[in-house]
Formats: structure tokens, sequence, C-alpha cells
């Protein structure tokens, strides 16, 4: 069985067996668009990767006067026809792909949240004997009030009694008229708890942490900003801005009582994301740039990174199974995109259908200082012939044919392109030999042998 190109390369070049750290999806679950807020149009609000379809939730919508709008609530406007949501292009059009969508997707999203949790060193009583809490029970949201930071109304409404429970420890018993005015005077926005209160009293009712975690799901639909910038296969970065628009389509007031009148349209400011090739991952002597890297986009080869790792060294970059490109690293070397697929060119496949190929093709035609070498999957042994191809003509290279390896070796390579690797060289075929010229004059007929020329008689 024929090795192929990495087993051989192992051996044959030491290859880093260092594994990579690939890129997370770039897909967020969530995103607030913010309307009509105080943002800088220089902020970029996410980077993203070229030629990746961006995804991103509209989780809120912030508008001048009305104040937020859920994200759940948005999409149910549209669901039922009470306002449409579209996107201005503000910035970069030409390099999207296509128009940006906005979308309803169904979402069964959950949220956790962390809250202090309060746990009682002692049982706390209404005057009636009730519990309020027992001792050691913990309890995440404790009601609070607002009396101005004074305690004026304990002693309005009645003094705390402290007794002892069977064990000793102290029970305390509030007047109920005080619970009452606690839960009445709830104000989330005062620090003053239960706890304040009784800290007041015997300074050691409650101990605070912070451990509790409060799950919470909703179920319902969200709206979906969706988008891919192009790819470009080169170093640069594009930034693309956008603004969105809620048009009111029917006259409605929704459920916070805020009326929306037929007509009115609230547009937010400008955001925008800037697309990117991420780096390679790591940076030796010997790399790896497999096909999930390059799905994730980490395809960019920052020179005066790898430089710093290894001066002016010989690297070798491996493409998956197929080719290996190996070259000495110059200071005065630029920034290249490694962007590669293994995709068949039909054409030349369809013209030679009895020969095996391998293809590799480096989209941005990356371009090094010092001139390298490509070596291939000797796919046709010593037969092999690989080719550079430019979309029409296939230009022959000379390699030399390793039989310990059964590679084939191309010295002088500088850019990277298409490369067509053969079985066989590939003969054109030899054109028909043109048939015989016809003369188009018309034939004229003379007289029979036996015949007068002049009389006809014979």
């Amino acid at each position: 069985m024929k090795k192929t190109l990495a087993a051989v390369l192992a051996a044959a070049m030491a290859l880093s067996t260092a594994s990579v750290v690939l890129a997370t999806d770039f897909e967020m679950d969530e995103y607030t668009i913010k309307l009509n807020g105080d943002s800088s149009t220089d902020d970029v609000r996410d980077t993203i990767a070229y030629g990746k379809e961006y995804k991103a939730l509209i989780s809120s919508v912030t508008v001048d006067d009305i104040g937020t709008i859920d994200g759940y609530d948005l999409a149910e406007w549209v669901d039922k026809g009470y306002a449409s949501v579209t996107v201005t292009v503000t910035e970069g059009s030409s390099k999207l792909a296509g128009k940006p969508a906005i979308e309803i997707r169904r979402i069964n999203s959950s949220s956790q949240t962390t809250k202090a949790t309060h746990t009682w060193n002692w049982t706390i009583r209404d005057y009636n004997n009730n519990i309020i809490v027992r001792k050691g029970q913990t309890v995440g949201d404790i009601p609070v009030f607002d009396n101005n930071g004074t305690w004026d109304f304990i002693t309005n409404y009645g003094d705390v009694t402290q007794t002892a429970d069977t064990a000793g420890d102290p029970v305390f018993k509030i007047n109920d008229d005080v619970v009452k005015y606690i839960k009445k005077n709830k104000d989330t926005t005062n620090n003053a708890t239960y706890s304040s209160l009784l800290t007041s009293i015997t300074g050691n009712a409650v101990t605070a942490s912070n451990d509790l975690k409060e799950e919470s799901n909703k179920l319902g639909n969200l709206l979906r900003l969706k988008f891919k910038v192009t790819d470009t296969y080169g170093t640069s970065d594009t930034t693309v801005g956008m603004k969105l628009r809620v048009t009111i389509k029917k006259s409605f007031t929704d459920d916070n009582g805020v009326s929306h009148v037929k007509g009115n349209t609230y547009t937010s400011d400008e955001f925008r994301f800037k697309a990117v090739y991420y780096e390679l991952s790591d940076y030796y002597d010997d790399m790896q740039l497999t096909l999930e890297e390059v799905d994730k986009r980490h395809v960019k080869l920052d020179a005066s990174d790898l430089y710093d790792e290894i001066g002016n060294d010989t690297f070798t970059i491996a493409f998956e199974d197929v080719a290996v490109f190996e070259a000495k690293l110059s200071a005065g070397q630029k920034d290249v995109n490694l962007f590669y697929d293994l995709d068949e060119k039909t054409d030349v496949t369809d013209a030679y259908p009895n020969v095996d190929f391998e293809f590799i093709t480096f989209r941005g035609n990356p371009s090094f200082v010092n001139s390298g070498t490509m070596t291939f999957n000797a796919v046709g042994g010593k037969n092999t012939q690989v080719y550079k191809y430019d979309g029409e003509a296939l230009t022959p290279l000379t390699g030399s044919y390793d039989s310990t390896y059964d590679t084939v070796v191309v010295k002088g390579v500088k850019t990277l392109g298409t490369f067509v690797v053969a079985s066989e060289i590939l003969e054109e075929d030899e054109p028909d030999e043109p048939a015989e010229p016809v003369s188009s004059a018309p034939v004229v007929e003379g007289p029979e042998e036996d015949e007068n020329p002049k009389t006809g008689a014979c």
C-alpha cells in the first residue's frame, strides 16, 4: 500500500506533532443591537471571518424616548405584521456576498445568574408566632424596603422582641405591622433588606454568600441578522457598517403601554464589523495547516511572528497529506494568505478520464521572497508529472522522483497557485490531417467522344 505524504514526511522531515488549537465557532448565540443610541461609529461591534456566514440573534433594541424593546417582543411585532425590520448597508456593500437578511428564528434560550444567598442564623417570627424564616434557612431574594435610610418605623410600629428557643438560640419576633410595612414598601433599588434590619439589631442575624445560581429559560421567536463578507484571500481586513430600521406598519399599543403609530420609524446608529483572516495557530520550523483550520479561516501567516520564532531558518508547511512547501525564511518576507482547497478541476479530469489526479489550489497566490520546494504525492510513481494550471493552460514543472518516499519534489517555487499532479504525462491529441481541398468551381462536361462537335452527327 502506498504511504501517504503525511506519513512519509513525518519520518523524513520530523514534522511537529504538537496539537493545533482551532478557533471556536464564530456564530454568536445572542447579540444586542442598540437603536438610536449614543454608540460611536468608530466602534467595531465584532470581528468576523471572511467567507463565513455570520448569524446574530437580536435579543433587544434600545430606542430613544421609548426605552428597551425585548427581542422576543420585536420578533412578535414582525411576525404579526405590526412592524418590519430592515438592514441598510452604510459601508463596504461591495464586500458583502449578497444583501444582509433579517429572519425569525425559534429560540429556546437559557441564562444563568448568580445571586447572593442569605443564611439565617436565628429563627424569625411575627407576633402571631408565625415563622417568617427558620434558623439555617437559605434564601436568594430577600424583600427590601425604602424608609429614607432610617429605622423610625420600628418605633412607630412596635419594637422587636427577642426570646430564646429550647437550644438557647435567640428567636426574634417582629411586629406584624412591621412585616406588612416591609412587604408593602419593597424597593429593589435600595440596599436595605431584612438582613439589614436584623443586623442593626443583632449584628449577625444573616450570613451572606454568592453561590446561588438561578437558571431561567425562555422559548419564543427572536430576529436573526445574517450576512457574509466575501473571501478576498488577501491579508488586509475589511470593515462593513450597517443600520437597522424598525418601521411601524400598523398602529398598536405594546405590552408596556407604549403606543406605536403607523409610519413611525426607529433607526439605529451605525454598527460595524471587521472581517479578518485569522493567523496560523502556532509558529514552528515545521507546521501543518489542515482543512479544518482553513474552514475556520486560520490561514494568515504573519511573517514577523514566524521570523521571531525561527529567524532565517528553513520552515516547512504541510497541507493535509497532499503537499508540503519548504523554504528559507527571509527577514523581508511579507504576510501571506495560505487559504487552499483540494477541489477537483473538472475541465482537466474530463479531458483525461483515464488519468489519476491530485489537485491543490492556493486562492491568494501567496508569494515568498526565497524560492523553495513543493513536495507532492507520486500518484503515478516514477511517471508522475506535476503541472501548474492557470485555468486554461497546463504548464509542466520539472520534478524529481523519490522512490524511497514515493514523492515528487519540485524546486524553485516562489508563488503557490494551482498545482495539478497527474499519474502520467498529459499528451495532447494530435490534430487530424486536413482532407484534400475540393474545388468549388463548376464542372463543364464536354461532348461525347463519337459526337461531331459542330453538327452532333456521328
